[in-house]
Formats: structure tokens, C-alpha cells, sequence
């Protein structure tokens, strides 16, 4: 693969020239820090605009050009990483050499620019008829968010960090927060979001020279970024000991969540050293200490899991048992965390993670998006390239797990307590 930047003054593209697909992949991230007044006008015009512009009057308008330019896909996302807000606008598309038409290449690297840089805005107002669209979307996500027990206490969990926080802010938002939002509000943060910083990442097999001028041509955004960002990682100070909080809920079973803060953590351990550590402790299935306790040896609950939030400075544990189980499963998480730091665990069972790191980050270079996704945090918190993260997983030892999980310190205990016992464990 052949990595290459063009600096350009409102933006930089990154281009990874690849033959290995018959598709390709555009992404263009707009980023600012992470406030929580923004977050839900972010979700919202990322799905607005990618569903019309001033050209384009409706989504079925866009998707019968899509279907003439051999299927493309073009979305919106909004992703909170860390300190950060990313709003993204991603293209899959033809590789060129197999279409039919020698310009489709300008074609279709056109039509994000003319919805990004063309909303259907008048008078200040985005169109209403768009606008009620994507807010009935959007508030029937919110809704179906709320019938997850796992998604929502996991949302309440997170809230209880320090309100100023990032973590503590909800992507999705609320009902509230969404009722807030009119066409006026909506085109004003258009505003804020056009002038956010912007990088643009594509991959495929290119003349990327050729493409870098088609974007040049098209994307005539007159901000010229200047501000510097704040360090991409949240702060989440740690506590003696876990602070705990529980809400009643109308679901039957109870949530169980637990929360922990990661403290002074070296490059190696937040690229490697602590993904295995999670691996061990609940994160890589069956064999792991919080499904072996949990599950195996006490029936507390069907499933457990941990997950690290790299960007948040976080781990989280989180199980879904009995209401009458609680203080129990709170003594065996305690347990399983103890036994990793007193090294409880075989090397055939860290050779097993490794193995099944090693297939993941190979599977992941087997789809363009893979490759662009890890190019993406390569640029932004200089993040190893597969290949390169590949062979540092295979010099992880166990004294290094070991040694990280003195880093591991109490933050939150949440239970969402349901409304009756669940005894079918």
C-alpha cells in the first residue's frame, strides 16, 4: 500500500493507493471539541445532509443517482472519540477501471461536496419537509435506544462521570434535546460545522494526483483552519473507592455496570497492553475470568463483558443478572480483577488472545474501510499501522498485563434495578 498527504489550506487529504479491491472508500471528517450542546445538532446534520441539498430536493433523489453511479452508498455519521466530535460524510463507490464512462470518476467524487457544501438551506432555515423527516428518524431511534436495558444502562452509567466530562455525553441525545432543535438552530450549527477542522481519507486503486485535483476542484470551502485542538483523550479521575448509584427501571432484569479509570498509561499500554488485559478479564468470550466466575462457576447471568474505552481512559464491565445476585457479582468482579493482578491466567491463554488479535487485524485488512479506519487514527493519535501493530502484539508478555493492572482504579458502580427477580440464570 502507498500512503500519501496533499496539504490543501482548508483541509488535508490522505490517500492509501491500493489494488486489492474492486471498490473504493472516501471518508471526510469534520472534528471539533466536544461540547455538549453540539452533540445532537452534529447527529442531526449528519443525517440531514446526506439525505438532500439544493440539487438534490429528497433522499430518493439521492439514491437514484447513487444507482446510476453503479450503486455508491454515501452516509453520514457522528462519532464521539474521546475530547473530540467527528461528523463524517463516507462514499463507497466503483473502482473507475470498471466503469463504463470515463468521467465517473469526477462524478462521483462530486456528489458529497455538492451535499456538504449545497444544503437545502433557505432564508436561513433548512428545508422543513427534509428537516421533519430526518427528526421522525432520529426520534424513533431515541426511542428504540430505550427499550435496550444494556444500551440504557450503560448511557446512565456513563452520565454519572463528571458532567463537563465528554464521556458523559450522549451521541443520540434526547427527546428533549431533539425537540429543541428548529430549522434555524439546525442551519446555524451547518455553520459551526463547515468551519470545523476537516480531513479527507480515501482508498483504492487510483491515480490519487488525479483525485486529489477533482477534490481540489470541488471542495472550494473558504475557512482556513487555524485552530489548534485539545488532546484527544477525556479525563476520567479515579476514586478511592467505587462510587455507587442505582435508578429502578421498568425492565424485568437488572443491569449491572461498573466503571473504572485508567491512570498513566504509556503508548505501548494504550495501543496493546491493555486490549489484552481486556481480552483476559471479559472481553474475548467464553473462556475469560468474569465469564468463568459469573457464569461457569455461580449462574449469576448469561453473559458478561468488559470493554475498553481507549479514548476515554476507561474500562467498564457490564452484566445483566438478578436483582437478589448484585453484591455477589460485585465480589466476583472485585475477584477477577485481583486474579489478573496477581497474574492468574496460563501463557496458553495469552497466546490465545494472541492469536485471535492477529486474525482480527488481518481480517481488517481484507475490506478497504479496515484500512481506512486504522489510517484515520493513525493520522490522528499516531496509532501503528496494522502491519506494525501486528508484530508488537507478538512481543507482549505477561509480566506487562501484570504490571497494567496497577493502572486499573475505581470509579462508578451503577445498577438499573428491574422490577422483578430474574431466577432463570
Amino acid at each position: 500500500m502507498e500512503y500519501k498527504k496533499f496539504e490543501y489550506p482548508s483541509f488535508n487529504l490522505y490517500t492509501v493507493k491500493t489494488n486489492k479491491f474492486k471498490t473504493c472508500q472516501m471518508e471526510i471528517i469534520f472534528k471539533d471539541e466536544a461540547r455538549r450542546e453540539d452533540v445532537m445538532l452534529k447527529t442531526f446534520l449528519a443525517d440531514l445532509m446526506t439525505d438532500c441539498s439544493s440539487k438534490y430536493h429528497s433522499r430518493k433523489e439521492v439514491a437514484r443517482y447513487l444507482e446510476e453511479l453503479y450503486q455508491a452508498s454515501f452516509y453520514g455519521l457522528t462519532n464521539k472519540t474521546g475530547n473530540l466530535i467527528m461528523t463524517s460524510f463516507v462514499l463507497n463507490f466503483l473502482n473507475p477501471k470498471f466503469a463504463l464512462e470515463q468521467d465517473y470518476l469526477e462524478h462521483v467524487l462530486a456528489l458529497p461536496f455538492e451535499m456538504i457544501l449545497n444544503p437545502a438551506i433557505n432564508a436561513g432555515d433548512f428545508d422543513i419537509k427534509n428537516f421533519n423527516v430526518v427528526k421522525n428518524r432520529l426520534h424513533d431511534e431515541i426511542l428504540s435506544v430505550g427499550e435496550n436495558i444494556t444500551r440504557v444502562s450503560l448511557k446512565k452509567a456513563l452520565e454519572k462521570l463528571d458532567h463537563n466530562s465528554p464521556t458523559s455525553y450522549g451521541v443520540l441525545g434526547t427527546i428533549e434535546e431533539l425537540e429543541e432543535i428548529s430549522p434555524k438552530t439546525l442551519a446555524e450549527a451547518y455553520q459551526d460545522l463547515i468551519a470545523s477542522s476537516c480531513d479527507i481519507y480515501i482508498i483504492g486503486d487510483l491515480d490519487m494526483d488525479m483525485v486529489a485535483n477533482i477534490i481540489f476542484k470541488y471542495f472550494k470551502n473558504p475557512v482556513v483552519k487555524t485552530k489548534k485542538l485539545s488532546d484527544l483523550y477525556a479525563h476520567n479521575p479515579a476514586f478511592k473507592r467505587l462510587r455507587t448509584y442505582q435508578e429502578e427501571s421498568k425492565f424485568l432484569e437488572t443491569n449491572l455496570v461498573q466503571i473504572y479509570s485508567l491512570e498513566n498509561l504509556d503508548e505501548k499500554e494504550k495501543i496493546i497492553t491493555l486490549y489484552f488485559y481486556n481480552f483476559l478479564l471479559g472481553g474475548g468470550g467464553l473462556n475469560t475470568k468474569l465469564y468463568q466466575l459469573l457464569r461457569e462457576k455461580n449462574s449469576l447471568c448469561y453473559g458478561v463483558k468488559s470493554m475498553y474505552l481507549k479514548y476515554d481512559n476507561l474500562l467498564v464491565v457490564q452484566t445483566s443478572i438478578s436483582k437478589n445476585d448484585v453484591k455477589k457479582a460485585q465480589k466476583l468482579i472485585h475477584q477477577a480483577f485481583r486474579e489478573m493482578k496477581m497474574g492468574e491466567f496460563s501463557e496458553e491463554e495469552l497466546n490465545n488472545a494472541k492469536e485471535s488479535f492477529i486474525f482480527s487485524l488481518n481480517l481488517s485488512l481484507d475490506n478497504p474501510g479496515g484500512i481506512l479506519n486504522n489510517y484515520i487514527f493513525h493520522i490522528l493519535d499516531d496509532l501503528p499501522l496494522i502491519e506494525d501493530r501486528i508484530k508488537m502484539i507478538e512481543d507482549v508478555t505477561k509480566e506487562e498485563i501484570v504490571a497494567v493492572a496497577s493502572k486499573i482504579k475505581p470509579n462508578i458502580s451503577f445498577v438499573l434495578e428491574g422490577e422483578e427477580n430474574n431466577g432463570d440464570n
